[in-house]
This record gives structure tokens, sequence and C-alpha cells, in this order.
């Protein structure tokens, strides 16, 4: 099995650089035509089954991505919930939190999620995944989960900070013989 994993569309949040968590913020004009842009890279694929984070930015992109498919949408897939940081911008963090938080992206003193917490939300997904006799899977999803499975399938902690994600970069894994692998990141990410 291939897994296309999709980080969604550039949004208002990403552009202002505010947290943004669970809440429902929009694609900009550039997310939106980054997210029609890799269009035709995903028409390239035969894929067999669609999955998406149930929150709006990343049902906005897979709309204009994949228009027309039946897809299972899940809060599996969903970002970090960040707590009380939804919603503020970037660099407001308590002096005595800043070093944790930016070596480990912690949510939970805020009230939002940890690192485990979300680890095991992707490992459920992947098992549901393992278990479904498909050859290529694409799955629409946030920053913080792609993360998190690149943590998962490389089997060691990541700097978060320092893996760069890119807004509708494709990252490509391959499950084969019970293990999966990492093939590609961003891949058409400069679209």
């Amino acid at each position: 099995m291939k897994l296309f994993m999709i980080r969604h569309g550039e949004t208002t949040a990403n552009a202002a650089r505010i947290y943004s968590g669970h809440s429902a913020v929009m694609l900009t004009e550039e997310g939106r035509r980054q997210a029609m842009a890799i269009a035709p890279v995903l028409k390239q694929i035969s894929i067999d089954r669609v999955y998406s984070s149930d929150l709006r930015r990343v049902v906005d992109t897979q709309m204009l991505a994949l228009p027309g498919w039946d897809v299972i949408r899940t809060p599996l897939l969903r970002e970090f919930d960040v707590g009380s940081l939804e919603g503020k911008p970037y660099g407001v963090l308590p002096k005595e939190l800043v070093a944790d938080y930016q070596s480990s992206k912690r949510y939970a003193p805020f009230g939002g999620e940890s690192v485990p917490e979300v680890c095991e939300r992707v490992r459920q997904f992947i098992r549901i995944l393992e278990q479904d006799p498909c050859e290529n899977v694409v799955a629409f999803t946030h920053n913080g989960v792609l993360n998190t499975m690149l943590q998962i399938v490389l089997g060691a902690e990541i700097d978060r900070s320092a893996v760069k994600n890119n807004n509708c970069g494709i990252h490509v894994y391959e499950f084969t013989e019970g293990k999966w692998r990492l093939l590609a990141l961003n891949y058409m990410a400069k679209v």
C-alpha cells in the first residue's frame, strides 16, 4: 500500500502566524491555488480510498484537489488541540515554557493535546489502514499529524520545528511486509 499524506493549503492563520488548532480557519487565495495545483498530480494516482481530517481547512483543500470523491472524514487526522493558544500569535509563550515547547510542541500545559495523545490518534489511523487491502490511499491532514506520522515511521523523536511540511506538500509512505517506510517528503510541494 502507498499512503499519500497531504497538508492543507495555506490558511488565514498560517499567513497571520497565529495558532489555529481545531478552529475553523479559511484557506487564503494562495491556499486555494495550492490545492488546485496538486489536482493533476493526484489524478495520476489510481486512488482506492480518500481520508480527510474533519476540520474546515482540510475539507476545503480536499474538495479543491479531489472534487467528487466519497471521502472518509475523521477526527483521527485533526491537528493538535492547542488549547488556550488557539487564536494567539506565534511567540506568545510564557518564558518558562519556551524551551520545552520549542523542542516538543507540547500543548498539554495550555489545555490542549500532548505528543503522546496525538501519536495514539495517528496510530489508530495507521491500524485502520493496515487492515484495509487498498493499494493507494490519500489522506488530507495537518502539519502536526505529518510530523507525528514521520516520528512513528522513523521510530524516533524528531525536532518538530526542524521539519518543514509545505502547504499542499505530499508525503509518500509505503506499507509492505508489515512495515512502514518513508518514500518522499513534500513531493510536488512547489506547484
